[in-house]
């Protein structure tokens, strides 16, 4: 076969594939313009996940109707004149690529004014252009995308149901309004209101958006600050009080923009440490303003991955600045030891209680609510195998070589540590960790459910109802059953293992 040159609507295609995967692509670009045109109120509605019609509603400058003809053109925008402007972005949006590559694969309306002047709208089908007409908003700009991927059903047998492709178009509208908390964002999925964020603060933004699966009080959280040169820092990050077993709400965003960095993300676990138990990760909103000279954003087509000329002196701010902000959330022990004389407390035992005229050392505080059972469970899963501390053992006749030493019980640490002394070392457990793993085993051995009289009914996001839906059968293993109601995104739980007695 011999070479020969591509149709143009072909290679229009092909390069649009790039730039536009799925949907979420779509808004992704679009709302990267919407951000650039000075929008206040960005709003998105998507029916069918997005494949039917995607429509986002900004108030921002609106465009001029002597433009509009060169929207869905290649290589046509407003924010670069010449080469060396590539290395001095400052917008979202900067190629000229987003509209052009839509406008190849889906139906485009765009409808728009400028303040003053008369409204007007072209519509391009699958890279067949229309003329402009009058009509439109009164203020800013409505771009509204049907039927995409219509024409190449091929490319539609990849995408998921339409429930999992509208969950993916909502997380690139929260991953954008992190980024920008004083402008407010709004999410419809066939008609319903699925996400309402209004203007916040940047750790507000963060609370609301951490709210919507689940519950983070404003007191878990602490900013961070740092203020460079070149390089300023800033972060929502939890204390050491509140963590995860992933790393998935580690997000580091450059200069406004999500980006994919592991580097950064191994700094910021870098950062924190000892502090987390083992296994354990923070959450942590990290946002680094660089100099636009010092990065790249042009190697990538969704802009996801960057080139940073000065990587290893970020790293090292996101380190130091982590760690200064932990050591002081976090109370230490003083280094001074104070003498400590035994006193009774609510679990039988002897615990530590510093003597006064000495320098005053942490006193460890017992929670009223741990159940004193926890710590002696939580020995015998580590197979420490001794008669319990307030039971006296008689000395055996024929004296061994090493006796077994029990555990003595001392107190707690932050809330978070059971403290022991086994002869002359000394223990420290993670009670919730050490009560989850007893409460699994538990479970895990039991295997017993107990029906609910009346089931409790709760409302779960999109993503949990797809996770619910493909595990029902692992909880129904543990005892717990779970079943979908007739409402969308409403479930019901009907029988819990049989140890929870209270529920």
């Amino acid at each position: 076969m011999r070479i020969q040159r591509l149709d143009p609507l072909v290679a229009q295609r092909i390069a649009a594939g790039e730039v536009i995967e799925r949907p979420a692509s779509v808004i992704r670009e679009l709302v990267d313009n919407a951000l650039d045109a000075g929008a206040s109120t960005i709003t998105v509605s998507v029916e069918e996940g997005g494949l039917r019609q995607i429509k986002v509603i900004d108030d921002g400058v609106g465009i001029e109707a002597e433009d509009l003809p060169l929207l869905c053109e290649s290589h046509a925008t407003s924010k670069v004149r010449e080469l060396d402007d590539l290395y001095h972005i400052t917008s979202m949006g900067f190629r000229g690529e987003a509209l052009y590559s839509i406008a190849a694969v889906a139906r485009i309306t765009i409808e728009s004014v400028r303040e003053g002047k008369e409204a007007h709208q072209i519509t391009v089908d699958n890279g067949r252009r229309g003329p402009v007409l009058a009509g439109g908003p009164d203020r800013g700009t409505i771009v509204t995308v049907e039927e995409l991927f219509g024409e190449l059903p091929a490319r539609r047998q990849f995408l998921k149901r339409p429930s999992t492709e509208a969950t993916m178009a909502r997380q690139i509208l929260i991953q954008k309004a992190l980024a920008f908390p004083d402008r407010s964002f709004r999410f419809y999925q066939d008609g319903k209101l699925r996400l309402d964020l209004p203007t916040t603060t940047p750790k507000g933004r963060v609370v609301d958006v951490l709210a919507i699966n689940q519950p983070v009080t404003d007191a878990e959280l602490v900013e961070l600050h740092h203020e460079g040169e070149r390089v300023s820092l800033y972060a929502v990050a939890s204390t050491a009080a509140l963590f995860r077993s992933d790393r998935s709400h580690i997000r580091i965003y450059i200069n406004d923009r999500p980006v994919d960095e592991y580097a950064l993300v191994q700094a910021v676990t870098y950062g924190y440490g000892e502090q987390l138990p083992g296994g354990s990760f923070p959450y942590c909103y990290l946002f680094i303003q660089v100099d636009p000279t010092l990065v790249d954003f042009n190697i990538h087509p969704t802009k996801r991955e960057v080139k940073l000329r000065n990587q290893a002196e970020i790293h090292h701010l996101v380190v130091q600045m982590i760690r200064a902000q932990m050591k002081r959330t976090i109370p230490r022990i003083s280094p001074t030891a104070a003498t400590y004389e035994p006193k009774d407390d609510l679990f039988g035992e002897k615990k530590g209680q510093a003597v006064q005229g000495k320098r005053a050392a942490y006193t460890p505080q017992v929670s009223r609510t741990i159940d004193p059972q926890w710590f002696e469970k939580a020995r015998q899963i580590l197979g420490e195998e001794s008669k319990p501390s307030n039971q006296s053992v008689e000395p055996p006749l024929i004296q061994p070589a090493q006796v077994e030493q029990p555990f003595v019980y001392l107190g707690q640490a932050f809330n978070l540590f059971l403290i022991a002394q086994k002869g002359e070392e000394i223990y420290l457990v993670d009670q919730h960790a050490a009560h989850e793993r007893l409460l699994f085993d538990e479970v895990r051995s039991k295997h017993v459910s107990q029906p609910l009289l009346v089931p409790l009914r709760f409302e779960v996001s999109r993503d949990v109802d797809e996770y619910l839906d493909q595990h029902t059968d692992l909880y129904l293993n543990l005892g717990i059953k779970v079943q979908r109601t007739d409402e969308a995104l409403l479930w019901e739980l009907t029988a819990v293992p049989a140890l929870y007695k209270q529920v």
